[in-house]
């Protein structure tokens, strides 16, 4: 705001100063144009003063608070690591039993590639705990493959017919940092709304 203040003064001064009209100095044209060219300026200056008198983290008057939260950008389920440090999104086709999961930063924007070859999750069920090993799947189009992949992918019998369950993932090291025991439901996630 400092900044835009002294450019709004600078540009007033300089108006001042520069008069393209006035041939002399009491030109009849220069008092009207440093009236308005002043005029502009402060009127700027208190425009842009205006919007800036409540707190940056609250939202406007009459406007509601928005959720903290992110979009998964297959559509799938949202599963935090850490303090939101990386996500992975889990995809869940109950007809084949197939369970896919992508690895996302913080903001679920980029696609974060690790060095494993799986990811092992552990899925709830009547019978007991399930270890489902998520292979790393390569992609031609991406680049991707093993060791060097965001995407991973199982089918298993167990899953078919499953809309709802209850998981944990293992472990998983994303860049150094190990995540491990992380529960999740499929298809809540582990992200809390506020």
């Amino acid at each position: 705001m400092a900044n835009l203040f002294l450019l709004c003064a600078s540009a007033v001064r300089f108006m001042e100063r520069w008069n393209p009209w006035s041939v002399s100095t009491t030109s009849r044209i220069e008092g009207p144009f440093l009236i308005y060219c002043r005029g502009a300026g402060v009127g700027l200056l208190l425009a842009l003063a205006s919007g800036c008198h409540r707190d940056p983290g609250q939202p406007p008057e009459g406007q509601a608070v928005a959720k903290h939260g992110h979009m998964p950008p297959h559509g799938g389920v949202a599963v935090v690591l850490g303090d939101e440090a990386y996500h992975l999104e889990f995809l869940h086709d109950p007809s084949s039993g197939r369970l896919q999961a992508y690895v996302l930063d913080g903001h679920m924007e980029n696609f974060v590639r690790i060095v494993s070859e799986s990811i092992e999750v552990e899925v709830a069920q009547p019978e007991g705990a399930r270890r489902i090993i998520l292979a790393a799947a390569e992609s031609l189009a991406t680049g991707e493959k093993r060791g060097d992949t965001s995407l991973f992918s199982a089918t298993d019998t167990v899953l078919k017919g499953m809309t709802n369950f209850d998981a944990k993932v293992i472990r998983i090291e994303i860049r150094s940092t190990i995540f491990e025991n992380v529960q999740f439901n499929y298809p809540k996630g582990n992200e809390s709304a506020p």
